[in-house]
């Protein structure tokens, strides 16, 4: 059903379908980030010593961005670097470095030795379990994640194009 249909707008019906958006998408963010804390407390898509390392990054305040940088890197097919993860996390030299020898210690990741730089990626049990969260995350999850995100897609495109960058240019 087309949205403009639901609302009983009154003479400024781009602003209603906006509100309403707008409105839905903050309802299902909340719950979203309900859902994501629950689900990474629970862990039930990780056992064994897996889920003692999806615990530890979870309860570390660099771990599990650290883990999305080095993932990130793999998946664009490169090495991830200290410089890197020290210039994204904006931490210091030696937190990086104790996040990356856990990540050893739990083969996690891997380091490039053909370089003499500290270079390293994400082994591919470490992708395993990346691939095991973002399937509890968005798959088997029916309608209500696909109409949040129908919501916002047609949120973003009102934004571009009825918005204040659309009104800014036209000025």
């Amino acid at each position: 059903m087309n949205i403009q249909q639901k609302l009983s707008c009154g003479s400024d019906k781009l602003q209603c379908v906006e509100d309403y958006l707008f409105s839905e998408i903050r309802r299902v963010i909340c719950d979203r980030d309900i859902e994501i804390f629950e689900m990474q407390n629970e862990k039930t898509y990780v056992v064994g010593e897996d889920k003692e390392f999806v615990e530890w990054l979870n309860d570390s305040m660099y771990a599990r961005c650290f883990s999305r940088i080095v993932i990130r890197a793999t998946l664009q097919d490169r090495w991830a670097s200290i410089t890197e993860v020290t210039s994204t996390l904006r931490c210091n030299d030696k937190t990086a470095r104790n996040i990356y020898q856990k990540c050893m210690d739990n083969k996690m990741i891997e380091r490039d030795r053909n370089s003499e730089k500290l270079l390293f990626r994400a082994t591919s049990r470490a992708v395993c379990i990346f691939d095991a969260y973002v399937k509890a995350l968005y798959t088997n999850k029916g309608e209500g994640l696909t109409d949040h995100l129908t919501d916002l897609l047609q949120y973003t495109k009102l934004m571009k194009k009825h918005g204040i960058d659309y009104q800014e240019k036209r000025e």
